[in-house]
């Protein structure tokens, strides 16, 4: 299973986005492989430009199955920022919900340089395209 980022998409819906994303993604969804999560619906739907655009991308992304942001992802989003931040490195509380919700769960696949900075510290299970 692959929780997929909001990079991923943005970059997937760019009438010139990355062929690579592309083909990835386009993989992922076939075989039914991927899934989301809350913080990146939102991520997501806000950057629409109509509503005609948000009610197709509301479609696609709860049609997945959906990670949950419950109080274990909390606590342990916390506790990496916290952990994080005493080595002197800063990621956004974003970020560290949606590495917190794959834990375990999913392969986070993404296009954010932070995800490899926070698999570095806890052996978060990403891939960069």
């Amino acid at each position: 299973m692959y929780l997929i980022d909001s990079s991923l998409w943005i970059e997937y819906l760019r009438p010139h986005g990355s062929k690579k994303v592309k083909d990835r993604l386009k993989e992922i969804l076939r075989r039914e492989e991927g899934c989301c999560c809350g913080v990146i619906a939102v991520e997501v739907l806000r950057g629409a430009k109509t509503e005609k655009d948000w009610n197709m991308l509301w479609e696609a992304l709860s049609s997945l199955p959906q990670l949950p942001l419950d109080d274990d992802v909390v606590e342990r989003a916390s506790k990496w920022g916290f952990m994080l931040d005493r080595k002197g490195k800063t990621a956004s509380t974003t970020d560290l919900l949606i590495a917190s919700a794959a834990h375990k769960k999913a392969k986070l696949i993404h296009l954010d340089s932070d995800f490899a900075m926070i698999a570095a510290v806890t052996g978060l299970d990403e891939e960069r395209l």
